[in-house]
C-alpha cells in the first residue's frame, strides 16, 4: 500500500511541477483544509475563509480540524486520509511532520510557485533565512510548506522572586554554572525541609529538552538526522547536568512530563523554559513582572526552533486555488491575528518586532532575536518513534529508575535499529 501510494502522489508531484495560472475570479470548486483542532487555528481559518470568498465567491472551503495528540499521530490521520482516495488540498504541519509526509511524495514543491508569485517571495523576504533553511525538506533540498509560525525556547523567571532572594536577573552570557547556582538560590524549603519553591522545572518535553544538549554541542541525532548520536560525552554530560539539578541539589521537582507554565504562575515554580505559547496564560494569571533570557550556554549560545506551516498536496484538483489560499492563510491579516493571539512566533520579521508584540514580557525581543543562531529540531521520518525513544530513557534516567550507563546504551541501542529501518 505504503509503495503503490507513494509512486502515484510522485508521479501527480512532477507532472504537476510547473508554476501554476491564477485562477479566474469566478471559478466555482471546493477545497479541502487538514489542521490540527485549536481554537486560534479555528478562528484564523474562519475569518482567511471570508476573506477569501471574497475573491472567490463561488469558491467553497472545507476546514478539517483533526485532533493532534502528537504530531505522529497527526501525520498518521492524513496518511490513512490520502490512502482512502480522501486527499485534502492543503496540510498544516509542523516541523516535526515535515519529513514523513514530504519524503513519502504526498505534497507538491513549492519552489517553482513561489518563484513566480512576487506576493510569495515578498512574504518569505520577512522569514530570517536560517529559518527558512530548516523548513527545506533534506532528502530533495524541495520546500514542500510555507511558513505561517514558528516557536523556540527560552527560560522564563519571575522578576520578584528573584528580587527577593536578592539574586540577579539572568544576564545573556550566563552559563550552565551560573544557571545551577541561580537555581540554588531560587529553591526555598519550610522549616520541615519540604520544598515551597524551586528554582527550575526541568522540561518534560522533547521540544523542551533539545536545548540543553544544543547549548552543549550535542543532539539526539546526528547533523542529517539518520544515525543516534546519543553515546558521546556531551550528551552524557548534558543528562548529567539535569539529573543533578533535579537529584542533587534539589533545585528542580521530581521529572514529569509538561511544560512547567503551571507551575510558574502557581508561585511553586521561579524558571521554567518554553517558547511564546505560555504568554497568554501568564498574562492571565496576573503576572506582570516576568523576563525571559536565552538558554544558558555550556559551549555555544543556541536554542531550538520549531516552524509550522502549510503544504498543497500533490492528489489536490485544484492546486492553483489551493495555493491561493495557502496564501491567505500566510499573508498580513492571518500574521497580524497570530501575533495578537501571543500563541506563536509570526513568520513575518516586521509584525514580531512591533512594540506591541515586544511589550510582554521582559526582554521579549530575544523570541526573533534567536532567529538567526537556532536549530531546527530534530525531525526525521520517524520523528514520533525517535521522541518515545528519547523521552521513555531520559525520563527514566532523571527520575533514578535508570543509571546514565544504561540510559546512553539502551537509547543508542533502539535509536540506532529505528535509523536504520527508517533510511533503508
Amino acid at each position: 500500500m505504503r509503495t503503490r501510494l507513494t509512486l502515484s502522489v510522485m508521479a501527480l508531484a512532477m507532472a504537476a511541477s510547473p508554476a501554476l495560472a491564477q485562477p479566474a475570479a469566478d471559478i466555482t470548486a471546493k477545497l479541502t483544509i487538514f489542521q490540527p483542532v485549536n481554537q486560534q487555528m479555528i478562528d484564523s481559518t474562519d475569518k482567511a475563509i471570508a476573506r477569501f470568498k471574497l475573491k472567490y465567491p463561488n469558491v467553497t472551503i472545507e476546514p478539517q480540524f483533526v485532533p493532534q495528540p502528537s504530531w505522529g499521530e497527526y501525520n498518521t490521520s492524513f496518511i490513512n486520509q490520502v490512502a482512502t482516495g480522501a486527499a485534502p488540498d492543503i496540510m498544516f504541519s509542523a516541523i516535526e511532520g515535515f519529513a514523513e509526509t514530504a519524503n513519502r511524495g504526498l505534497l507538491r514543491d513549492l519552489g517553482p510557485l513561489i518563484d513566480a508569485d512576487p506576493t510569495a517571495k515578498a512574504v518569505l523576504d520577512e522569514l530570517d533565512p536560517n529559518l527558512l533553511d530548516g523548513m527545506r525538506t533534506r532528502s530533495t533540498g524541495q520546500l514542500n510548506f510555507f511558513p505561517t509560525e514558528w516557536n523556540n525556547i527560552v527560560v522564563y523567571y519571575n522578576k520578584d522572586m528573584f528580587d527577593k532572594a536578592g539574586v540577579a536577573y539572568p544576564a545573556d552570557d550566563w552559563t550552565w554554572a551560573d544557571f545551577r547556582e541561580t537555581a540554588k538560590k531560587l529553591t526555598i524549603a519550610d522549616a520541615n525541609g519540604n520544598v515551597t519553591q524551586y528554582g527550575y522545572f526541568v522540561p518534560g518535553f522533547n521540544f523542551g529538552l533539545t536545548p540543553w544538549f544544543l547549548t552543549n554541542e550535542a543532539s539526539v541525532l546526528d547533523a542529517d538526522w539518520k544515525q543516534s548520536a546519543v553515546a558521546t560525552d556531551n550528551f552524557r554530560e548534558s543528562l548529567q547536568f539535569l539529573h543533578d539539578l533535579i537529584n542533587v541539589d534539589k533545585s528542580a521537582p521530581a521529572f514529569e512530563s509538561g511544560v512547567g507554565d503551571s507551575k510558574f504562575v502557581a508561585g511553586q515554580v521561579a524558571m521554567f523554559s518554553a517558547g511564546h505559547w505560555p504568554i497568554p496564560e501568564i498574562r492571565a494569571s496576573g503576572l506582570t513582572n516576568v523576563g525571559v533570557q536565552i538558554m544558558p550556554v555550556n559551549k555555544v549560545k543556541t536554542t531550538v526552533f520549531g516552524i509550522g506551516g502549510l503544504a498543497v498536496t500533490s492528489a489536490s484538483q485544484n492546486p492553483e486555488l489551493a495555493w491561493e489560499f495557502v496564501k491567505e492563510m500566510t499573508g498580513k491579516e492571518f500574521q497580524t491575528e497570530l501575533a495578537d493571539s501571543e500563541r506563536s512566533i509570526p513568520s513575518w520579521r516586521s509584525l514580531a518586532t512591533t512594540d506591541k508584540y515586544l511589550s510582554f514580557p521582559d526582554n521579549a525581543a530575544i523570541f526573533y532575536g534567536s532567529a538567526a543562531t537556532a536549530k531546527p529540531v530534530a525531525s526525521p521520518p520517524n520523528f514520533a518513534q525517535v521522541e518515545e525513544m528519547t523521552m521513555r530513557h531520559v525520563g527514566a534516567y532523571l527520575n533514578n529508575n535508570e543509571d546514565l550507563d544504561t540510559t546512553i546504551s539502551g537509547l543508542d541501542s533502539e535509536l540506532s535499529r529505528a535509523m536504520k529501518r527508517a533510511y533503508n
